[in-house]
């Protein structure tokens, strides 16, 4: 009786509602041939504040949305191994460095050609240099192509913006005209590494006996618990040495790796990782206004297709000098020509230091 009288919870109605419309939403994707990330986008965008606004209140969406980029970043990540990735250091240092250089330079070029500054004008560019993580490797997964030269091509880009993402993070200040300058990001770099090191030593030396342990206890329970430990635990701790969550979500999967037991850590992670990321891209619709959408439908339109051509073209140029053949560098660079959800976190912190979008104030 008391339990009945009790008042409903207020996390409650926003996630049921989610969950249900992107059950319903992404069903109907799939049955007309739409991969389900789509479904999972409209749902949000019907269900969240600025339309139906059945989902007013977005904090646990949020909280639940970062859980499920870190699952995703750690299921990729164990799925890849140290030797696969030390295979492809080349994809990542210069494939990803190229594209990031390019996008942040024909991007600031192009908005200092409109009258910005220079510091305004590479802060657009941080913006639209990063890709998003999330979406890539779901479109890669759901096609079966993450180890496929495109997907080690892609993944690999990816990489290297969250290892950019350090630096982007600690410059903003520097471009606002604040912060302590060299000596301060020459620390976080260094800290980086430390991090990267550790992270290394972990996998070849710790992690194998400690899931051969656990996996002995006989306790799916357990292990299942261990394995969420892991990659949650090594995501929080890399983030407060500087490192991106995402980043250190996937170097947490890397750890578990190298243990025989990988297979089955993937295994018992993955129902938890699929729900989450659903989560993800709901959250990502949410935040799409259709009224201002469209009020302006056709500057958006403009600028969206600008970022697409300019992205794809770097992107594509980039991949080039590889020697992965002309389909594949065309293909990972369309995969590759979307505005990431670090340049969200980017944004925010741009906006604490005085710097907006192309230096169009608050509605940049």
């Amino acid at each position: 009786m008391l339990l009945a009288a009790e008042e409903t919870p207020a996390y409650l109605p926003p996630v049921v509602l989610l969950l249900c419309a992107a059950a319903v939403i992404g069903y109907l994707s799939v049955r007309v041939r739409v991969v389900p990330i789509v479904g999972f986008l409209l749902a949000g965008v019907v269900i969240g504040p600025h339309q139906l606004g059945l989902v007013a209140t977005t904090e646990t969406v949020e909280a639940a949305a970062d859980i499920g980029i870190i699952l995703l970043l750690f299921t990729i990540g164990i799925e890849f191994s140290l030797e696969r990735l030390a295979a492809i250091k080349n994809f990542v240092l210069v494939g990803g460095g190229l594209q990031v250089l390019l996008t942040t330079g024909v991007t600031a070029a192009l908005v200092l050609a409109f009258g910005s500054g220079w510091q305004t004008a590479v802060f657009t560019g941080f913006l639209v240099a990063l890709s998003s993580t999330a979406i890539v490797l779901k479109v890669l997964a759901a096609a079966g192509r993450t180890t496929a030269p495109v997907g080690q091509t892609s993944v690999a880009t990816l990489i290297f913006q969250d290892l950019a993402v350090v630096l982007m993070v600690l410059l903003i200040p520097l471009l606002g005209g604040s912060g302590e300058g060299l000596p301060e990001i020459a620390r976080a770099l260094g800290t980086a590494a430390a991090v990267l090191v550790v992270v290394v030593l972990v996998a070849r030396k710790v992690m194998p006996p400690l899931l051969e342990r656990v996996a002995r206890a006989c306790s799916p329970e357990v292990f299942l618990l261990t394995v969420v430990a892991i990659g949650l635990g090594t995501a929080y701790l890399t983030s407060l040495a500087g490192v991106s969550v995402a980043l250190g979500a996937f170097l947490a999967g890397l750890v578990v790796s190298e243990s025989r037991h990988s297979a089955h850590a993937l295994g018992e992670v993955l129902p938890l990782q699929i729900l989450f990321s659903a989560t993800f891209f709901v959250s990502i619709g949410m935040l799409l206004d259709l009224r201002t959408l469209l009020d302006l439908w056709w500057l958006v339109l403009l600028l969206a297709a600008a970022v697409v051509v300019l992205k794809a073209a770097a992107a594509t140029a980039a991949l080039s000098v590889l020697g992965v053949g002309t389909s594949t560098a065309v293909a990972g660079g369309l995969l590759l020509a979307q505005i990431g959800e670090f340049s969200f976190v980017l944004q925010r912190a741009g906006s604490q230091a005085g710097l907006a979008p192309a230096g169009s104030g608050d509605d940049g």
